[in-house]
C-alpha cells in the first residue's frame, strides 16, 4: 500500500504533489517486487495526530479489516509519516499492532537502539521545522492583520483577489455580501426584533446554498467587526484598527449591533409574537409593568382571545380583557395622536430649519469632534505610561484593557466625523418619508401585516405602553419626532429649543426611521416582483 500526503493545495500542483508522490512510491514498489493493492491521499494541513488525517484513517481502517495479512506501507518521505516526535512512534506502534511495516524511500527503518535514536533524531528534525515554519506563517499572517488585511480564510460575504497594490486582498462576494449587509443593518434599526428574526431572513434568501442555518452561523455574522471594516484578532493581541477593504457597513451600526447583542438597547416586542395579538408584549400591566400575555381561552361553544396579566402576585393576575376592548382603545388612541395639518408642516419646518443651521456650523461640531478625540488620545497617552511603569502584571492588564476600550470609542468617535462630513442620504428626504408615515399611523395599523403593526409601534412610541382596566392607556411617551409635534402645538418656543437640544438624538431617529421604511418598502415590492 501507498500512502502519499501533502499539507495544502499549492502542493498538489508542484514537484511535491501527491501524483509525484504516488509516482515514486510506485517504482520503489515495482523495484521490490511489491505489488500496489491500494493508495491513499491526503491534503490534510498541520502535523500531530495522524487521527486527524482523513487518508490515515481509511489506511488503518482498511488494516483492521484484514487483520490476517501482512502489508507493507511505502511513504515517500519520512517528513510524510509524521512531522512530530510524539505521534511518529505512536504510528508506528499503531501500523505494528497491525502487522504492517513502513517503508520510506530516503530512510531504512531500523528497530537497532542505534536506529531508533537516529530515527527520534529524524523526527524531531521534522517536528522543529514545522513548528518554525508556522511561527513564519503566523509572523507573516500578524504582520499583514497589523498592517490593516485579513491573511485567513474569507468569512461568507468576502472572498480574496490577487490586487496589484495590497497582494491578497478581501472584496465583496455577491450576491451573499448584500444579504449580509440587509440582515446586519436590519438588525441595528430593529426590523429584525432578533437573532431568530436574521436566521429566518437568511433562510429565506438560502443564504447557505440550502444548507439549515444555525443561531452559532447568525451570531459570527452579527458579531465580525470586518463586516464594518476593520480588522482585529485578540489570541494575537492585535487591536482593532481599520482595514484595506470595503465594508459592508460601518462602525456605528456595528456598534449598535453589539449594544442590542449586549442587552444595551431594550427589545420592545416578544419572540412568539403573533398576528392574532400585535400588542402582546408591548402593552404592560399598570400595575406590576411587566408585560401583557395573550392567548385564545376556550369557551362554551367556541374559543374567545384575550389579554391578561400573568405575574404571581399581582393583584391583575389572571384577569382576562377582551382582546377587542384593547385594541379598540389603543386605535382610538393613534387616531388622538395624528398630528393637525398646520402642526405637521410646522413642525417639519422647524426641525429642518434646524439641520439646516446645524450643517452650516460644521467647523464648530469637528472642532468639539477634535477636542473629544485629543482628550482620547491623552487618556491613552497617560493610561500607556502607567502600564509601563507599574510593577503589578494585574495592573498592567487592567490598563491594557482600558486602553483597548478607549482606543475603540476614538475609531468610532473618527468614522462618526467621517460621517457627518459626508451625509449618507438627503435628511430633508428622510423627513418627508418619516412624516408621511407618523401622519397617518392607523391606516398602517388597520391596513398593515403584523410586520407593519411593529412598524408602528417602533415609530410612533418610544416606550412601552402600560394599561389599566379601568383608566385604560396611560399618556404614552411618544417617539422622538412625535414629541417634537405635541410640544410645537402648545409653543412654537418650547418646541423650537427642544428641537436645538435634541438636534443630534432627533436627525439620528430621523435616519433611523427611514431606513425601518425603506427596509419595510423594499422588502414587499421585492415579494411582489
Amino acid at each position: 500500500m501507498i500512502y502519499c500526503r501533502v499539507s495544502g493545495a499549492n502542493q498538489k500542483k508542484d514537484g511535491t504533489g501527491l501524483d509525484s508522490q504516488e509516482h515514486r512510491c510506485r517504482q520503489y514498489a515495482e523495484q521490490n517486487d511489491w505489488d500496489v493493492e491500494k493508495v491513499f491521499q491526503d491534503d490534510f494541513t498541520g502535523g500531530g495526530d495522524f487521527m486527524k488525517r482523513p487518508a490515515m484513517r481509511e489506511l488503518l481502517a482498511y488494516l483492521d479489516c484484514k487483520p490476517y495479512n501482512r502489508y507493507v506501507v511505502i511513504f515517500d518521505d519520512l517528513k510524510r509519516f509524521a512531522r512530530d516526535v510524539e505521534f511518529h512512534w505512536k504510528l508506528r506502534k499503531t501500523l505494528k499492532e497491525r502487522n504492517a511495516s513502513p517503508k520510506c524511500l530516503n530512510y531504512n527503518f531500523d528497530d537497532s537502539p542505534e536506529g531508533h535514536f537516529i530515527e527520534t533524531v529524524l523526527a524531531a528534525q521534522g517536528e522543529l521545522e514545522r513548528k518554525q515554519n508556522r511561527r513564519q506563517v503566523i509572523q507573516k499572517q500578524k504582520a499583514r492583520l497589523e498592517r490593516g488585511y485579513w491573511p485567513f480564510f474569507p468569512p461568507p460575504g468576502y472572498k480574496h483577489i490577487k490586487d496589484l497594490t495590497h497582494g491578497k486582498l478581501l472584496v465583496p462576494d455577491e450576491p451573499k455580501a448584500s444579504i449580509i449587509r440587509e440582515a446586519r443593518r436590519g438588525f441595528a434599526n430593529g426590523r429584525f426584533e432578533d437573532q431568530e428574526d436574521v436566521r429566518k431572513f437568511l433562510q429565506k434568501k438560502d443564504f447557505w446554498d440550502g444548507r439549515p442555518i444555525h443561531m452559532e452561523q447568525v451570531k459570527r455574522l452579527l458579531m465580525r467587526v470586518l463586516y464594518a471594516g476593520y480588522v482585529e484578532y485578540l489570541p494575537w493581541e492585535v487591536s482593532r484598527r481599520k482595514g484595506f477593504h470595503e465594508a459592508l457597513d460601518s462602525l456605528v451600526i456595528h456598534q449598535k449591533i453589539q449594544d442590542k447583542l449586549d442587552g444595551k438597547i431594550k427589545l420592545r416586542t416578544r419572540k412568539d409574537t403573533h398576528e392574532d395579538f400585535p400588542l402582546r408584549g408591548f402593552v404592560l400591566c399598570s400595575k406590576c409593568r411587566e408585560p401583557f400575555t395573550a392567548a385564545w381561552s376556550k369557551g362554551k361553544n367556541a374559543k374567545f382571545p384575550y389579554y391578561r396579566c400573568r405575574k404571581k402576585g399581582c393583584e391583575e393576575h389572571n384577569k382576562s380583557i377582551r382582546k377587542e376592548k384593547i385594541e379598540n382603545e389603543f386605535q382610538v388612541m393613534l387616531i388622538q395622536k395624528q398630528p393637525p395639518e398646520s402642526t405637521l408642516n410646522g413642525a417639519k419646518a422647524l426641525m429642518l430649519r434646524c439641520w439646516t443651521k446645524k450643517t452650516a456650523d460644521l467647523d464648530e461640531i469637528y472642532k468639539q469632534r477634535r477636542k473629544e478625540l485629543e482628550s482620547i488620545e491623552e487618556e491613552i497617552s497617560m493610561l500607556t505610561t502607567r502600564a509601563c511603569k507599574t510593577g503589578s502584571e494585574r495592573m498592567a492588564k487592567i490598563y491594557e484593557k482600558q486602553i483597548e476600550e478607549l482606543g475603540k470609542k476614538e475609531l468610532l468617535l473618527r468614522e462618526k466625523t467621517e460621517d457627518n462630513a459626508t451625509p449618507r442620504i438627503d435628511f430633508e428626504h428622510a423627513l418627508d418619508e418619516v412624516v408621511g408615515f407618523l401622519k397617518n399611523p392607523y391606516f398602517s395599523w388597520i391596513n398593515g401585516d403584523l410586520d407593519q403593526k411593529r412598524l408602528v409601534l417602533k415609530l410612533v412610541f418610544e416606550e412601552q405602553l402600560a394599561y389599566d382596566r379601568n383608566n385604560l392607556f396611560e399618556h404614552p411617551y411618544l417617539s422622538l419626532p412625535l414629541r417634537v409635534m405635541e410640544v410645537f402645538e402648545r409653543s412654537k418656543s418650547q418646541a423650537v429649543e427642544m428641537v436645538r437640544k435634541s438636534l443630534n438624538t432627533l436627525e439620528e431617529r430621523i435616519f433611523e426611521y427611514y431606513e425601518l421604511l425603506q427596509e419595510r418598502y423594499k422588502e414587499e415590492y421585492r415579494e411582489a416582483a
